[in-house]
Formats: structure tokens, sequence, C-alpha cells
């Protein structure tokens, strides 16, 4: 199975982030979890290969030493970029197709390792969330053009609604790691609250990030808040 990652230009990444991050930085975010992606990618043993999608020219060199494949991105949008990456792998006789985002840096080989597996046999479509179980953070589609995709508000539903309208097999499943994307400020809170050796936390403490989240409040035993 392929896997495909989509990448937006990183002047545009993670706006929500603006209120902490300057442009700047939040272009360095993006090529920190890009980076991270790839080397977790690089140690699974059942990719058949990554393609990128995307028309940020700063990627291909990013991507070079990981041996991914680059398609220029057609037109802009999540759900036309994968739509696009399927229909590439289908002409090319693909099997499958894995889309995962650029923004779960706690991803690890053994839970893509284990996805893929778990996928089985097409047609088939297998889901993964975020945490609050709206956005699809993962999603196995084989053939990998089986389906258009559906990705913005409440992708998750939307896609196993879609997938069903198929009559196609369709799994969920919870992941750890998949599950925290980074979109907003306390996301990247909740990932500076782990050691890893991650090119992402790396460079937000290099930044000192912490210091600029506002404080969270804090339960006393008489059981009010303390700011």
């Amino acid at each position: 199975m392929w896997v495909v990652v989509p990448v937006k230009p990183f002047a545009l990444a993670k706006r929500r982030l603006a209120g902490v991050l300057a442009d700047r930085e939040r272009a360095q975010l993006a090529r920190a979890m890009l980076t991270d992606l790839l080397t977790t990618l690089s140690a699974c043993t059942r990719l058949s290969g990554i393609l990128i999608v995307t028309r940020e020219k700063a990627v291909a060199a990013l991507a070079k030493p990981f041996g991914a494949t680059l398609l220029p991105e057609a037109e802009p949008g999540l759900s036309k970029s994968v739509l696009q990456a399927g229909r590439d792998l289908a002409a090319q006789g693909a099997s499958g197709l894995l889309m995962l985002p650029t923004d779960v840096p706690l991803a690890t080989t053994t839970e893509i390792d284990q996805l893929i597996a778990r996928h089985g046999w097409a047609p088939a479509v297998t889901l993964v969330s975020d945490e609050e179980g709206y956005g699809t953070n993962a999603i196995a589609v084989s053939p990998p053009d089986l389906m258009p995709f559906r990705f913005g508000r409440r992708s998750f539903e939307a896609h196993r609604a879609a997938a069903t309208a198929l009559g196609v097999r369709v799994q969920t499943l919870r992941s750890a790691g998949l599950a925290l994307d980074i979109d907003r400020p306390d996301d990247l809170r909740r990932l500076l609250a782990y050691e890893r050796p991650l090119a992402t936390i790396a460079l937000l403490n290099e930044l000192d990030v912490l210091s600029r989240l506002a404080p969270q409040p804090v339960v006393n035993a008489g059981g009010q808040w303390n700011l």
C-alpha cells in the first residue's frame, strides 16, 4: 500500500497557530512535522512507497533522502489532492492508498504498519479519527480510486457514510499517536508533555513555545479555580 502525504505550502501552514507562532516559525513547524512523518514512514515495513502531493518547492529536498515520490498538486484543497493521488496510483496499478497528514508527529511506525495490516482485502475503507471523533486523521482506501474524499468539518462521519453507501467493508480504528493533530495552541502544550526524539518537539523547545502559551487554570483543594 502506498502512503499519500498532502503538503500545503509552508507559508500557508497552521494559521490557527498565528497567535503563538510567527509566519516564519509556522513554516519551520511545517517542515519539522513533515521530517518527523517521513522518518517514521521510512521505518515502516508494509509500505509500497510514499507519494507526496504538493506545490511547495522546498519539499523536494526534504523528500529526497527518504525516496519519496513527488506529485505536483493540480488543484489546491486536501480532498482534491488525495483524489488526484488516488487516480495517479490507480493508473499505476497500485492496490491501495493510506492518506496521512503531516501534523501527527506522535504517529509511530508500529501504528502505521498495524493499520495497513488490519485494512485487509479490497474493496475496503479504514478510518482513524482525531481525538474528538470528528476529523479524519488517517484513511486507507483500496482500490486507491474507490471513492471521493470529504475532508473538512466532521469528515470522519462523512467518509464513513460515503464508504457505507458504496457497500464496501468499513473499519474504524483508534490510534493514540495518530489522534493528536497539531492545529491549536493547546495541541502544542499537549505535544510538549511528551519526551520524544522528534524534530517537531526539538523546534518547539528551541523556540520556547511553552512560555508563550496561556497558563492553564488549576483547581485547588477547595474546588476553586487558580488562574
